[in-house]
C-alpha cells in the first residue's frame, strides 16, 4: 500500500485501512487522510463499542451487509484494517470522491 491508498485487494476481498474517532458528535465517513479512510463514530472506545458501529457504517456506507465487513486488525488501536466484499471498490472510490480529505 503507497501512503496514499487506503485499501488494497488480492483479487478477493478489499483490505481497508481506517482511522478510527470515537465519541464524535455524529456516524460518518469523513474521507482519506494519510492513507486512511477516517471514520468518525458516537460509541466510545470501551469493550468494541466503537468498532461495532465502524462495521455499521461503513456497511451502510458502502450498501453491502454488515456481516460482510470483518475486523483483521486493531481492535484497541485507533489504526484499524477492515475486510470488505471486493465488489464495494467502486463504492469506495465514489465515497472517497465524495468526501474528499477531513
Amino acid at each position: 500500500m503507497s501512503e496514499g491508498e487506503f485499501f488494497t485487494s488480492n483479487g478477493k476481498i478489499l483490505s481497508l485501512r481506517v482511522r478510527a474517532r470515537p465519541g464524535a458528535r455524529e456516524d460518518a465517513v469523513l474521507g482519506v487522510r494519510a492513507g486512511e479512510l477516517v471514520i468518525a463514530v458516537r460509541a466510545v472506545a470501551e469493550k468494541g463499542k466503537a468498532n461495532n458501529e465502524i462495521v455499521r457504517t461503513l456497511s451502510r456506507a458502502l450498501g453491502v451487509p454488515r456481516d460482510s465487513i470483518t475486523l483483521r486488525m486493531g481492535a484497541v488501536s485507533p489504526h484499524k484494517v477492515f475486510h470488505a466484499p471486493l465488489s464495494c471498490e467502486a463504492a469506495l472510490r465514489r465515497l472517497v470522491g465524495e468526501k474528499g480529505n477531513p
